[in-house]
């Protein structure tokens, strides 16, 4: 535990120079004033606007998250991945240790994305107060829905050229946005790039009718595979990581 804590903190001071931070602040900052724009000139119900703009968050989380899994990788490319791997006695740690801080500052930037646009909305378009329950909830439904994702986009940018992660991402980023479809029944479960688009459509969907309790229940059954599906991505990149010897940089 202890050398798992000293490498989260290397990890953090290694990316202080880097870009790494900025773009957790700036993206979600310039979709929420894009987004605060369009709905000031082009008003509609706020149910509506609110659905709208976690979709297309849900939908492009996978593309962000390859990029600031590349980001956070690609820094270890100078040195061959030799400093990045002789770290740690466990291997595991070192992996582990770049994994969290990446979905931790996904945590920070789902919170400013989300709350940021709920104050905005609320402050500057004043057309209606959002409740403090709701905002908690979307940042951490469209936050734990992408924790499987980054798992392999850590482990894809170590093991080939950024490029493929890129790529991985933005398909993920086109199939979420077709699983919010009729497409999607029956086997969005599977795909972790669908979790967050489908928990908070259905957590909002009750939150409307007032029967939360009903939208406990209705996640009940996906939330079993889902889980399942993400401890199984945990255990094979785990399992990958630990015959991991770096790579060729060509790129």
């Amino acid at each position: 535990m202890r050398e798992f804590v000293r490498l989260v903190h290397l990890e953090f001071y290694k990316m202080k120079h880097t870009g790494f931070f900025w773009l957790h602040l700036f993206v979600p900052v310039f979709g929420i004033l894009l987004f605060l724009c369009y709905y000031g000139v082009s008003p509609h119900r706020w149910e509506g606007e609110l659905s709208g703009y976690i979709e297309v968050l849900t939908t492009a989380f996978p593309l962000i998250i390859s990029i600031v899994c590349a980001q956070n990788v690609s820094h270890e490319e100078g040195n061959h991945f030799l400093v990045f791997l002789g770290m740690a006695v466990k291997r595991r740690n070192i992996f582990t240790a770049k994994w969290f801080v990446c979905v931790f500052m996904g945590l920070l930037g789902t919170a400013l994305a989300v709350g940021g646009f709920m104050a905005g909305y609320s402050l500057l378009l004043k057309r209606v107060r959002f409740d403090a329950v709701l905002c908690l909830n979307m940042i951490l439904l469209v936050w734990a829905g992408s924790m499987g994702m980054y798992f392999y986009h850590v482990f894809l940018n170590l093991w080939k050229p950024k490029s493929i992660s890129l790529c991985i991402g933005a398909v993920e980023s086109v199939v979420s946005a077709l699983m919010l479809t009729g497409l999607g029944d029956g086997i969005w479960q599977f795909l972790p790039c669908a979790f967050g688009g489908h928990w908070t459509g259905y957590y909002f969907r009750y939150y409307l009718d007032g029967r939360l309790p009903a939208a406990v229940s209705a996640l009940k059954g996906s939330l079993l595979i889902n889980g399942t599906v993400t401890a199984v991505i945990a255990l094979l990149t785990l399992t990958g990581f630990y015959f991991y010897e770096g790579r060729r940089i060509n790129d």
